[in-house]
């Protein structure tokens, strides 16, 4: 009995203890996201009572600009970074990405200068100020970030991403929830959190084991091997980068919809509810995603015929995970934030419901998403995004035309399940899986799931009241 247990013991440890395994990279990035996840939780309720509404909607144009403006000026070359094998071809890749995104932040500084003030007077977030001013540094610092992150994501070293992100997170809350107590709640400390955050993470990577590597930069320079990688991986710039700017405006259009027709409080309030809701989401698609992302590239180039069987294996467990967790906050989501954030913030509450059992899907595409890049179909990203944008445009669009905010966010939230679950199965088709009897099994679980806690909230209510 003892040999066995001994045994046993070996055998579930030992992929763990395993120097570059699936399993021990997952571990240390989970172990990572769930820091970064519990700080995010634990100080959430602080954040809430210090800044308003208003505050979160201004910060939330802010950091919706920055995102987009991201991903046009590395053009998403930096999703190639896990595909060169020739260590040469990687640095010509950098060198691109570092060569674009200095060269666009000096022409967004000079188009601010020159018409940032009509910029804040469209998007009616006046009271950034100047603050605004600095998105091209919050920019630069960002884009440093996702090519440092990616580079070590290459060299398998997921321990620095994961210590990195959990210290920038402490640092980064640390600091907007001490200027916000001291500047009453001002939306200048969400912005100077998000400043100190980038900055932190980009001297932290930097100063990592890829530092060795920062002179190959400069001697292996080349103009010529730049524009030959740019050609070679320019799927990305055609496909992969207006389906990422799809997809983010997509996820965005609430932010741009609700601040012009419904002022920042409305868009405070949403910000808020998905900025919980994704805290799951950055806590497991942090972990998995990078890891699963590496392994199903390896898989691809020596075990193609594993391929199909890892990502449903992956995709179920994620199914699994995500039920009880969303679909409480979907069913009692106006509660929970009225109980642990405030009444100012149960609005929030009722949006996060509208919007719960979407991210179950969503969770779930974190094992399917990676698949286009590795089969290199980034072609397929861009029109499987042009249909979630018209999704979900529609729904929102329907809500505005009747001049009903609730409306407009439940049929967002609605048809943004839909499209995502749509898109999942198109990706396992693509595997040559059983798509109709996963599709049948998925929308089983799912409903059976939100039946059963629907009911405990009409037991609750008929109970007290």
């Amino acid at each position: 009995m003892k040999q066995r247990i001994k045994q046993f013991v070996r055998q579930n440890l030992q992929p763990l203890l395993q120097k570059g395994s699936f399993a021990q990279n997952f571990a240390v990035t989970l172990s990572g996201s769930a820091a970064v996840t519990a700080i995010g939780f634990l100080l959430s309720p602080v954040m809430s009572r210090i800044y308003p509404p208003s505050a979160y909607g201004q910060f939330a144009v802010f950091g919706s600009l920055a995102s987009n403006l991201s991903m046009v000026t590395t053009l998403t070359y930096t999703a190639a970074f896990l595909l060169p094998k020739a260590e040469e071809k990687f640095f010509s890749l950098v060198q691109l990405t570092v060569a674009l995104t200095i060269a666009t932040c000096l022409l967004l500084a000079g188009g601010l200068a020159i018409g940032g003030s009509s910029v804040l007077h469209y998007f009616k977030v006046e009271a950034l100020g100047n603050l605004f001013y600095t998105l091209p540094v919050v920019l630069l610092l960002f884009n440093l970030n996702s090519i440092m992150s990616g580079w070590y994501m290459r060299e398998k070293q997921f321990l620095k991403r994961s210590s990195v992100e959990v210290t920038t997170a402490l640092v980064g809350r640390g600091a907007t929830i001490g200027y916000g107590w001291w500047a009453g709640g001002s939306v200048a400390g969400l912005l100077l959190g998000e400043f100190i955050n980038r900055l932190t993470s980009t001297v932290s990577l930097a100063s990592g084991s890829i530092r060795h590597s920062f002179d190959m930069l400069w001697r292996t320079f080349s103009w010529a091997r730049i524009r030959a990688v740019a050609v070679e991986y320019r799927e990305f710039p055609f496909y992969f980068l207006p389906a990422s700017f799809i997809n983010v405006l997509s996820t965005q259009l609430p932010i741009y919809a609700l601040s012009s027709g419904f002022g920042s409080t409305p868009v405070g309030l949403y910000s808020f509810s998905v900025s919980l809701l994704e805290i799951p989401i950055n806590l497991i698609g942090n972990a998995i995603l990078p890891v699963f992302w590496q392994k199903a590239t390896e898989t691809q180039n020596n075990e193609p015929e594993r391929l199909p069987g890892l990502t449903l294996s992956l995709y179920y467990k994620l199914l699994y995970l995500g039920l009880v967790p969303f679909g409480v906050i979907t069913i009692y989501g106006d509660i929970l934030f009225k109980l642990v954030f405030g009444t100012q913030w149960e609005m929030a509450g009722v949006y996060t419901g509208y919007l719960g059992y979407y991210y179950v899907f969503k969770l779930m595409s974190q094992a399917t998403s990676p698949i286009y890049t590795v089969l290199n179909k980034q072609r397929y990203i861009l029109w499987s995004n042009v249909f979630l944008l018209v999704a979900r445009g529609l729904g929102l669009g329907i809500g505005l035309w009747f001049k009903n905010l609730n409306l407009a966010l439940l049929l967002f939230g609605l048809s943004s399940l839909l499209a995502t679950f749509l898109i999942d199965l198109q990706v396992l088709a693509m595997l040559r899986l059983p798509v109709w009897r996963i599709a049948l099994r998925t929308i089983a679980i799912v409903g059976v799931t939100l039946i059963i806690l629907k009911a405990t909230r009409i037991g609750f209510e008929w109970i007290i009241g």
